[in-house]
């Protein structure tokens, strides 16, 4: 009988040793940029993100006691406990795990993030490190453009977004559109109908969209300038949208109001409603000013070997190991 694992090992050979390379130079990246190295737990307390499944299993104590717990879908509540208790820029690369998600494709239940965090600054400091990242990892990227969340509607969508930050003109100009939208859908989910079909599918070359929505923060603080808006913002390679990040929220009362929010929308699509860490909002309140991103490594690594399926940067994907 094949063994197809190795099989798929050694057609990918190639691009795993790459894959490796590429992991050695971020790391480099970091620790020239006198950033420290740490390490997180995967098992724990879950996220409270609505549109996000973690993986759920049961550990037991020398007495047999059962506890359930969670593989983490992103190291950045434990970062944040990190920071509140004093470390400073700091990075990790590790496993994250999301249920829920395709075999193949963009997605795999099992894959690598970077995180890191900088302290006493703001996200723009931080879109400077991703562009300086991917440099170094591949000189020939094109520079990145800059563009505001508000332009990129105006240029694609033939908008201005200040006008339809409300869920209900956003759901006239989706209907408009002619997207199929249900009246009681929430604003995000209205907001990428268009996004998703309009704009997306045309962001080719390298591109930080900057300013979200206020109503689509996330865990990111609004903008001192311009209070329609967050101080978040996402980076495309290629078309794929590749990281997620934040100037971020210090605000211990609005980050317990947030996931207050996101644990009722929990409940209203008929997803298992967690307890609220609050030990993770006790640090938010005592975090330094400080920005972080996500940036997912397998599709980083995907973009630059030209791979159209994430499974050819991994050693053994869902879809072989299933």
């Amino acid at each position: 009988m094949k063994n197809t694992h190795v099989a798929h090992i050694l057609k990918n050979k190639n691009i795993l040793e790459e894959r490796f390379r590429i992991l050695k130079e971020i790391r480099n990246f970091f620790w020239e940029q006198k950033f420290l190295e740490v390490e997180t737990p995967i098992v724990g307390l879950p996220g409270q993100e609505p549109y996000l499944s973690p993986m759920s299993l049961y550990i037991h104590d020398e007495k047999n006691e059962k506890y359930r717990a969670y593989l983490h879908t992103s190291p950045e509540y434990s970062m944040k406990k990190m920071l509140a208790a004093g470390f400073e820029n700091i990075f990790s690369i590790c496993k994250c795990f999301r249920d829920n998600e395709s075999f193949g494709g963009t997605h795999n239940p099992e894959f690598t993030m970077i995180e890191w965090y900088r302290v006493n600054t703001d996200f723009y400091k931080i879109m400077d490190d991703v562009e300086k990242l991917i440099n170094k990892l591949d000189s020939n990227v094109k520079k990145f453009k800059r563009v505001h969340m508000r332009d990129l509607w105006k240029e694609y969508v033939g908008i201005d977004l200040d006008g339809y930050l409300e869920r209900e003109k956003m759901l006239e100009l989706c209907i408009e559109r002619g997207q199929k939208a249900d009246k009681e859908e929430r604003y995000e989910d209205l907001f990428y109908r268009i996004f998703l079909n309009a704009i997306e599918p045309k962001l080719i070359d390298p591109i930080i969209i900057h300013h979200y929505p206020a109503s689509m923060a996330a865990l990111a603080k609004i903008s001192e300038d311009d209070s329609n808006y967050a101080e978040r913002f996402e980076v495309y390679l290629n078309g794929m949208e590749i990281a997620n990040a934040f100037t971020e929220l210090t605000d211990a009362d609005e980050q317990f109001s947030r996931l207050k929010e996101e644990q009722d929308l929990r409940g209203k699509l008929g997803k298992e409603v967690y307890k609220i860490d609050m030990d993770f909002v006790d640090a938010v309140g005592k975090i330094p000013r400080c920005s972080g991103i996500a940036l997912g490594v397998d599709r980083l690594v995907q973009v630059l070997t030209g791979c159209q399926n994430i499974d050819d940067v991994l050693v053994l994907p869902a879809s072989k190991v299933f």
